[in-house]
């Protein structure tokens, strides 16, 4: 806040004496906010803010205050943030928690007659890309005197948000400095912990820290894990919510990227690339070859992981490990995706759909300048948690029995990329292991609509991306 205030005091001097001098017209700096070079006074504005309760894994909804459950050490952090700033900056947060779509809808269609709805609204993110598009948010480079956006730790790095990119700026942001507050993604491995030792297996947990989890010793812990007597089987050694997660981390887990630059500077599918291939194939072999009778599908992998009938399971979001597995599982463990032969061993990849918790400042706010200053100073690291270093210990002591499980967590999340929910190029993740045609029929048949959606959605945001950081 003092370097907020510090550069409108600066703006102002230089105002006055551009005006004094008469040799250069007048910049007009909205300075009603500034009261002295120490202190930012918002003088009462009341920032109405839209939060919904809900994401798209659908987890409970609970009583919270900016999306912590209230009466939690969180929970306590956040609402005596609410509380320090409005006194800090003389300001009041009108905040209105919601589930459902009709906030999303009136939202839009005040945005889309020019009219003021609210100030911040917070949500599932692809729910605002029409607004990014029509001109009705806020880009971040316009109040780069009141948001330092390209401060990734805070804010998220330019792969998480890409959803949120256009053309020429980026339009939202994620409190990505909040312990828990905003990973979203899918594909995360849950290790059943117990059934590996009553099996006197090597922990998948130890194999990847020595670089040895690869597809090739994936294939062998299948075998060891999976378990029957007679014709009853007692333990599956993977299990999934859908055939397709087992599609999405297989060609991620070989450098997969759903969209390409090439030497042209045209973006493409990452589909040309051979390392798909490799990893179509690997997965239709494993699904549905010789090793299919130890993986299961179409089945609730977390209800699978508590009862204990399989030794991993694969969330389909993430959001799922703190909604149910922390709370009913007395020892498990997390892993990513075994990694393929064209990528080093330990290599991290996985996808998210949306993300849960974006924050965009609509462009009719009649408090826009009021509205950024309050939310940087909102979004401030709590001071107990002042780095990703202590996110994790944080994540460590509270939900898991392994440090190596915190660095899983937030990781993957960190190295993650926007699938572009129910587009072509996000079925292309996974389409091709759900059809039952051959990889090369499916990269055929598919591959125009998705280079075509690839140029109408994808490389507007890429541009977005590339005009912000100059990359």
């Amino acid at each position: 806040m003092r370097k907020i205030a510090k550069i409108l005091l600066i703006a102002m001097i230089f105002s006055f004496f551009a005006t004094a001098c008469g040799s250069v017209e007048e910049e007009v700096f909205d300075l009603e906010f500034v009261k002295d070079s120490e202190k930012t006074d918002l003088e009462g504005t009341t920032i109405k803010y839209m939060r919904t309760t809900s994401g798209q894994a659908s987890y409970s909804d609970f009583d919270q205050v900016l999306g912590y459950e209230v009466n939690t050490i969180l929970g306590d952090l956040a609402l005596q943030r609410i509380r320090d700033v409005e006194a800090e900056l003389n300001c009041k947060f009108d905040i209105e928690y919601f589930s459902g779509d009709t906030p999303y809808n009136s939202f839009r269609m005040n945005n889309s007659i020019g009219e003021y709805y609210c100030d911040v609204f917070c949500g599932i993110s692809d729910r605002f890309r029409e607004d990014m598009k029509a001109g009705g948010l806020m880009g971040l480079s316009e109040l780069d005197d009141y948001i330092d956006f390209r401060n990734e730790e805070k804010w998220g790095s330019r792969n998480i948000l890409e959803v949120l990119y256009w053309e020429d700026d980026v339009y939202g942001l994620i409190p990505m400095s909040w312990p828990t507050s905003s990973v979203s993604y899918t594909g995360l491995t849950i290790i059943n912990e117990d059934l590996i030792a009553s099996i006197g297996a090597e922990d998948p947990r130890d194999l990847f820290e020595n670089g040895k989890w690869t597809w090739e010793t994936f294939r062998d812990c299948l075998e060891k894990y999976f378990i029957q007597e007679g014709s009853e089987v007692k333990q599956y050694a993977i299990t999934a919510q859908y055939l397709g997660n087992y599609g999405e981390n297989y060609i991620l887990s070989n450098g997969y990227r759903l969209a390409e630059k090439g030497s042209d500077g045209k973006y493409k599918s990452g589909l040309h690339d051979s390392r798909a291939l490799t990893a179509m194939i690997e997965a239709q072999d494993v699904v549905f070859g010789p090793l299919s009778y130890t993986v299961n599908y179409d089945v609730d992998p977390a209800e699978s992981l508590i009862s204990g009938t399989t030794v991993l399971g694969v969330l389909h979001y993430a959001e799922y490990m703190t909604d149910r597995i922390v709370k009913e599982m007395n020892n498990f463990g997390l892993i990513p995706w075994p990694s393929g032969p064209d990528v080093d061993p330990g290599f991290i990849a996985t996808n998210h759909h949306n993300l849960e918790r974006a924050i965009v400042i609509s462009r009719y706010s009649p408090n826009v300048d009021a509205t950024a200053i309050a939310l940087n100073a909102l979004y401030e690291p709590f001071e107990e948690y002042p780095d990703s270093g202590a996110i994790k210990e944080f994540l460590y002591h509270t939900f898991f029995f392994d440090r190596r499980d915190a660095d899983v967590y937030y990781d993957m999340f960190l190295s993650s990329q926007y699938s572009y929910f129910s587009s072509a190029p996000w079925a292309s993740l996974s389409g091709w292991i759900e059809n039952g045609q051959t990889p090369t029929e499916y990269i055929e048949a598919n591959i125009d609509k998705i280079e075509e959606y690839i140029e109408k959605e994808i490389s507007p945001s890429k541009r977005g991306v590339e005009a912000v950081w100059g990359e």
